[in-house]
């Protein structure tokens, strides 16, 4: 059995890579299929006459390329499996990328989605789809402890795609704060923070980090508690297990992957924010509870074997 990954990234790079649908979703994949007998290959375009081809979430260097492979594919007997971590299809992103899926959506494939609601979401277009969870951060679990420090300092992880959801809650119900705000994330998000223009300047320092995992750890050493705004409500739990991993209290937003974990974080509402603010060791039993649970809903071994057992369910 051979399966063909359509990818700008060989498939040994998925674990390392700085792309959390490659690093956290394929990576599992290739180690399932690997450990399932399949040959495995990777390149935009297709290598051989693969029995299975996985589509990875689209990206930017994917663009030259991909309908062409798409039309090569689309009247092929081979099963087609396509990563769907965003709801593209609603829009709110870029048109090419939303056209792309568009044709995608055509092929006849099953749709792999990390949560339940975007194969409720998929359900309606009549497509078939395969729940898997992503997988978390590869971060050794570190028990909370208070950092004393003079000034509350605070973490914010995350893609260029998440930055609106911080600037909403910088300047909305964190505004009345003063703090240092770490941010980690990628070159884009600096060069929003550095032209945006908000109409209630928050009190706090912003503090930035080119995302890796080294540095993440490295930054929330020295940080209170995190915050974990969202305007994507169909995103994986993996930043919420992420900051949890790091020892973190969190205040959150509550999303459809974050339900499960809910009595683990407080909310943005200001009595919660403030308690938060003057106290996080309330919160460390918490946070030990969650690092148990997350632990083992997404233990390696769980979610290869999801994968796997996906595997064999395609055999049939």
């Amino acid at each position: 059995m051979h399966l063909h990954f359509i990818s700008p990234l060989d498939p040994l790079q998925f674990r390392s890579s700085p792309i959390a649908s490659e690093r956290l979703r394929l990576s599992y994949v290739e180690e399932a299929a690997k450990q399932s007998g399949y040959k495995i290959t990777g390149s935009i375009l297709i290598n051989g006459s693969p029995d299975v081809i996985y589509i990875s979430k689209i990206t930017e260097d994917m663009y030259k390329l991909i309908l062409q492979t798409i039309q090569s594919i689309k009247n092929t007997s081979t099963t087609v499996l396509i990563d769907y971590t965003d709801d593209i299809l609603a829009g709110n992103f870029d048109d090419e990328r939303v056209k792309i899926y568009e044709e995608l959506i055509k092929i006849n494939s099953i749709f792999v989605v990390p949560v339940e609601g975007l194969s409720k979401q998929l359900h309606k277009r009549g497509k078939k789809t395969f729940v898997i969870p992503d997988g978390i951060e590869n971060i050794p679990i570190i028990d909370p402890c208070k950092k004393n420090n003079n000034k509350i300092n605070i973490l914010w992880n995350g893609h260029s795609s998440n930055i609106n959801s911080l600037l909403r809650v910088i300047s909305n119900e964190l505004i009345d704060f003063n703090y240092n705000l770490h941010i980690v994330s990628n070159t884009t998000s600096f060069e929003i923070l550095r032209d945006v223009r908000l109409k209630n300047a928050p009190k706090c320092k912003l503090i930035g980090y080119i995302w890796s995992i080294d540095k993440l750890k490295d930054v929330s050493k020295n940080c209170d508690f995190a915050i974990l705004p969202s305007d994507k409500i169909w995103a994986s739990a993996n930043r919420l297990v992420t900051n949890f991993r790091l020892g973190l209290p969190v205040i959150a937003e509550t999303i459809s992957s974050y339900k499960p974990y809910s009595n683990y974080y407080c909310n943005f509402k200001k009595e919660d924010v403030s308690d938060i603010f003057r106290s996080q060791e309330k919160w460390y039993n918490l946070v030990r509870e969650a690092q148990i649970k997350t632990q083992e809903d997404f233990s390696n071994k769980r979610l290869i074997s999801l994968w796997k057992e996906f595997f064999e369910y395609l055999k049939k």
